[in-house]
């Protein structure tokens, strides 16, 4: 049982290889979003800035 438990386990967290009918432009805007977004709420933090009532 343990064997199958964490063979499961691998195979969930296994990178698989990107599908190459997606488009690239895409992924690259969605993580670029991101970082500005992670970027924004570190210089808010930074400036002790409460969003939140």
């Amino acid at each position: 049982m343990k064997k199958s438990y964490f063979y499961k386990l691998k195979e969930k967290f296994r990178i698989k290889k990107i599908d190459s009918e997606q488009p690239s432009g895409t992924w690259i805007f969605v993580i670029t979003l991101n970082i500005i977004g992670l970027l924004g709420f570190l210089v808010l933090k930074f400036y002790g800035i409460n969003l939140s009532n």
